[in-house]
C-alpha cells in the first residue's frame, strides 16, 4: 500500500538533459495533478531547474509574451547578445553579463537578439524559502527584482578585483547541474544559496513604502500564499489571512484577483484540492483518512466539496487517474 506521495523532479522532468518545450513549464509544487505528462519517480528530486535561454525562446521566436508565474522565483542571466524586457510598468535593456531576478507574480516578458545565450534558473517559493531560511533578510530581499551588472566591480576593498563571482557560480552550477558526480544535489543546493546571497546582497534596502503599488501587491499576495501553505488544511477565516498581511478581507481579495485571476477563498480551496488530488493520485490512503487529513469534519462533506469542484466523487477521480 502506498501511504505517501512519491518525489517528483521540478517540471516532471525525465532527463536533466532533455531539452524543454513551451509547455513543460510546470511544477509538482502548483499544477494541476491531470496536467502531468506521464511523470517519472525518481530516487534524487531536482530542487530547481536550469537551462539555457536559446532552449526555451527559440520555441517562440526570440519572443516570450508578458506573462507571470504565481509561486516561481527566476533569475535571467546573459552571457551573449541583448535581451529587450517589459517588467510590470517598466522597460529595459540587458546585455551580456547582466543578471535579473523575477519574483513570483511580477509581469514580465523577453525578446532577445539572434545571438542570445545565456541560463534561467527557476525555483518555487518553497524551496527558495528552504535555501534562505538561514537568513531571512535575504529572503526579503529577493521580494523586488534586482538588476545586477556582474561586468562591474563590486569589491570596494580591492578595485582592481575582477573577479566576476556571479559568472563563476552560475559556471559552476550549470557544470554541476549536468553532472553525475557523487554529492551533485548538496553541491547545487551550496552553490545555488551563494548565488543567490550574493544576488540578494546588491538588492537596496529602500523603505517599503516607497516601493510601487503593484511591487507592494505581490508582495502581500506572496505572504498570503505562504500562509495559506501554512494553514490551509486548518481552514483558517479569510478574516484570520487578512489580519496576518494587515489587509481588510476586501483588499486581499481584490489583491488575489489581480494577481492570480481569483478570490482568496478560491486560492484556498485551490490549494485543498490539488492536495486531494495528489493524494488520492499516488497513494492508496482511505477517502475517509484524506478527509481528515485535510481538516474536513467528515468524509461525507470532503466528497460533496471534491465532486462540486471537479464533477466527479473521490473514489471515481482515484480510478480514472490511476
Amino acid at each position: 500500500m502506498r501511504n505517501s506521495i512519491p518525489i517528483y523532479k521540478l517540471y516532471g522532468e525525465r532527463d536533466a538533459t532533455r531539452p524543454k518545450t513551451a509547455t513543460d513549464e510546470f511544477d509538482l509544487s502548483s499544477v494541476d495533478d491531470t496536467g502531468a505528462s506521464d511523470p517519472q519517480p525518481i530516487t534524487e528530486p531536482e530542487f530547481f531547474h536550469l537551462e539555457s535561454i536559446p532552449e526555451r525562446s527559440r520555441l517562440h521566436d526570440l519572443h516570450i509574451k508578458p506573462h507571470r508565474h504565481t509561486n516561481l522565483f527566476q533569475l535571467l542571466y546573459i552571457t551573449s547578445g541583448q535581451a529587450e524586457i517589459s517588467f510590470d510598468d517598466q522597460n529595459l535593456t540587458m546585455q551580456a553579463g547582466q543578471l535579473i531576478t523575477v519574483p513570483p507574480g511580477t509581469v514580465h516578458g523577453f525578446k532577445f537578439s539572434d545571438d542570445i545565450d545565456g541560463w534561467v534558473i527557476s525555483l518555487t517559493d518553497y524551496h527558495l524559502g528552504q535555501i534562505l531560511a538561514p537568513a531571512p533578510k535575504l529572503l526579503a530581499h529577493l521580494d523586488q527584482a534586482i538588476c545586477v551588472d556582474t561586468n562591474i566591480n563590486t569589491n570596494r576593498n580591492n578595485p582592481t578585483d575582477t573577479i566576476n563571482p556571479v559568472d563563476f557560480l552560475i559556471s559552476q552550477l550549470a557544470r554541476e547541474y549536468y553532472s553525475h558526480n557523487t554529492g551533485r544535489l548538496f553541491a547545487l543546493r551550496h552553490i545555488l544559496g551563494l548565488l543567490l546571497l550574493d544576488v540578494g546582497r546588491t538588492a537596496p534596502q529602500g523603505d517599503p513604502a516607497r516601493l510601487s503599488r503593484q511591487e507592494q501587491k505581490t508582495g502581500k499576495f506572496r505572504k498570503f500564499q505562504m500562509l495559506v501553505e501554512t494553514f490551509y488544511k486548518q481552514h483558517k477565516s479569510l478574516e484570520f489571512y487578512a489580519r496576518e498581511i494587515g489587509v481588510t478581507t476586501t483588499q486581499l481579495n481584490r489583491i488575489a484577483k489581480d494577481i492570480y485571476g481569483m478570490t482568496a477563498s478560491e486560492v484556498v480551496q485551490n490549494r485543498l484540492m490539488l492536495e486531494a488530488k495528489r493524494t488520492l493520485i499516488y497513494t492508496d490512503i482511505a477517502v475517509q483518512q484524506i478527509a481528515g487529513e485535510l481538516g474536513f469534519r467528515d468524509a461525507g462533506y470532503f466528497s460533496r466539496f471534491f465532486a462540486k469542484k471537479t464533477g466527479i466523487p473521490p473514489a471515481e477521480f482515484r480510478r480514472d487517474h490511476r
